[in-house]
C-alpha cells in the first residue's frame, strides 16, 4: 500500500513539474561534502579527503592534507598549506594570504581576487 502512494506521489510531482515547466531529473546523493573552517586553526593537519574547502578566517595557519579538489580562502594574513586533487582550483580574496599547495601532476586553476597575496607551489615558482 505504501509503495503505492510512493508512486503515485512521484508521478503527481513529476506532472506538476512538467507542467510548470520543469523536468526532474534522478541524481545519486554526492560523496563530497563541503569543509567551511571559520575558527582558530589546529596545529594538527587537517584531512581533506576529497572535499571542497573554504576557509574564512583572518590571521590564522591551516595545513590540509589529503586530496582537496578545491579551496576558497576569504580573509586576511592567513597562512595555508594544502594539498591538491588533480584539477584543483585555488580561489584566494582578501590580502597578504600565503597559500603553499602541492600536486604533483599538474598546476591548478589560481584566481586571486585580493592584494598583495602569495600563491606558490611547494618548492615552486611564486604565482604573482
Amino acid at each position: 500500500m505504501t509503495a503505492i502512494k510512493s508512486q503515485r506521489t512521484t508521478r503527481m510531482i513529476s506532472g506538476i513539474a512538467a507542467v510548470l515547466g520543469f523536468s526532474i531529473v534522478p541524481c545519486a546523493q554526492s560523496q563530497a561534502e563541503i569543509l567551511i573552517l571559520q575558527s582558530a586553526a589546529d596545529r594538527q593537519p587537517i584531512a581533506c579527503d576529497d572535499r571542497d574547502v573554504v576557509i574564512r578566517a583572518d590571521d590564522q595557519r591551516y595545513s590540509l592534507a589529503g586530496k582537496c579538489r578545491s579551496l576558497i580562502l576569504e580573509g586576511d594574513r592567513n597562512f595555508v598549506s594544502i594539498e591538491l586533487a588533480a584539477g584543483a582550483t585555488l580561489t584566494v580574496s582578501g590580502s597578504q594570504n600565503q597559500v603553499y599547495w602541492k600536486e604533483r601532476s599538474e598546476t591548478p586553476s589560481i584566481v586571486d581576487a585580493g592584494s598583495d597575496n602569495r600563491i606558490s607551489q611547494l618548492g615552486g615558482k611564486t604565482r604573482p
